[in-house]
């Protein structure tokens, strides 16, 4: 399916598989995430060119996961590679098993990825980063989260959240390493601090501030079940 607000395009999967945003600007395009498969990413990326006449010039990771990155570092396109340095730091230090594993169950090569990342025009960042293009700035800022490179990006004027996996939008979040009071915490800010008009999460449907509130809803019902599954196995315990 294809979601379009304003100047971007994001390509959403009803089987959740992740999300690609793209933005239209003047000269160029640049997107947001690129799948796991290279064939994938080349596929939207031309569709994209042929619909805009744009050539895509730049490709911005949200966080490490192979269904977010590895279509864009194991594709032949020309083009270079935005993230902070602590993706960078944990996709060129995966070990062989992991790659050789995850190509079995792929069934694509991933291997070799140091050579990959070597053929590609890199540009990385600390914590923070701004970008403008056209008349738009686009803020990163890496929140860890899902993962500890998680980076969520920020369009201004269009107040369009990119979240990759910091939000999913009617499908399962996966936690990873998060601390659900924190990434409570980390979602009621955003709510209050950015006048949010559109959101493109990591998995899912686009949607406005209501993907969101949807997400923090889905965590406290999730802690409750939790809380009420434990109960219940203490009163077990005390009744035998």
């Amino acid at each position: 399916m294809l979601d379009k607000y304003e100047n971007t395009y994001t390509f959403w999967f009803e089987n959740a598989s992740s999300n690609v945003v793209f933005i239209e600007y003047t000269d160029s395009l640049i997107c947001f995430d690129s799948s796991l498969y290279p064939n994938k990413f080349i596929e939207m990326k031309k569709i994209m060119e042929s619909k805009t006449g744009k050539k895509l010039d730049k490709v911005f990771l949200t966080h490490w996961h192979p269904d977010h990155s590895f279509g864009a570092i194991f594709s032949n396109a020309n083009i270079e590679i935005v993230m902070n340095y602590s993706v960078y730091d944990i996709i060129s230090n995966l070990n062989k098993s992991y790659l050789k594993d995850l190509s079995s169950n792929a069934g694509y090569n991933f291997s070799f990825i140091r050579n990959h990342l070597n053929d590609k025009k890199l540009d990385l960042f600390e914590k923070t980063n701004h970008f403008v293009f056209d008349n738009q700035i686009i803020s990163a800022n890496k929140i860890g989260i899902h993962t500890p490179d998680s980076t969520i990006y920020f369009v201004k004027p269009i107040n369009l959240l990119i979240s990759g996996d910091l939000l999913f939008s009617e499908s399962h979040p996966e936690k990873m390493l998060s601390d659900e009071s924190v990434w409570k915490k980390v979602l009621n800010e955003l709510s209050i601090n950015f006048n949010i008009n559109k959101i493109t999460p990591g998995h899912g449907k686009p949607g406005g501030i209501d993907v969101l509130r949807n997400q923090i809803d889905y965590l406290n019902v999730a802690k409750n079940k939790r809380k009420e599954k434990y109960e219940n196995y203490l009163l077990t315990e005390l009744i035998i």
